[in-house]
């Protein structure tokens, strides 16, 4: 399977994605890079469950600072040689998210989209404990529309759906 880059640098180019990953959809991405395009038009970007690179790479694409932390090593594989063949810089970190939360330096925009499996909203939590968001950062997570977050102290909370997913967009106050 492949995707397509949706703008930027590598708008149209397509990319290889994983057997393990589930890509976000188009239209998801279109919304999630047209809020950034606003709030944050340029600036670092930390993909914390990298998957298929659909977000990463188009955020590199976009011209953001990209950070993407993957578990798989065969996705780690993928993303890497995608980033190269497309002509894009991300740096791609092998380790498991939930672990390397309180080593990762706070970013103005944190993805996250766990495996649907995961307790999304315990995982949800815990990153916006951990200090990655930056003060009036944005943590932006995917989760199936089912999946209702909470609203948390000291972050602004706004939900969209798209059809079997969602995302909740958490604006951190200070």
């Amino acid at each position: 399977m492949s995707l397509r880059i949706l703008g930027g640098s590598a708008r149209g180019r397509a990319f290889a994605v994983p057997q393990s990953a589930r890509p976000s959809g188009v239209r998801l991405r279109k919304s999630l890079f047209d809020v950034l395009a606003v709030r944050f038009p340029a600036g670092r970007f930390l993909d914390l469950h990298g998957g298929s690179g659909a977000v990463a790479l188009e955020a590199a694409s976009r011209g953001y600072t990209v950070t993407v932390v993957e578990q798989d090593p065969a996705a780690v594989r993928t993303l890497t040689a995608n980033a190269k063949a497309l002509g894009l810089r991300a740096q791609v970190v092998q380790g498991d998210s939930a672990a390397l939360l309180g080593k990762l330096p706070p970013h103005p925009m944190v993805f996250s989209d766990p495996p649907y499996t995961q307790d999304i909203p315990a995982f949800t939590a815990r990153v916006l404990a951990s200090g990655v968001v930056a003060p009036g950062g944005l943590l932006m997570a995917q989760h199936p529309v089912q999946t209702h977050l909470p609203e948390v102290e000291g972050y602004d909370l706004e939900r969209r759906d798209y059809g079997s997913n969602a995302l909740s967009l958490y604006t951190r106050l200070d």
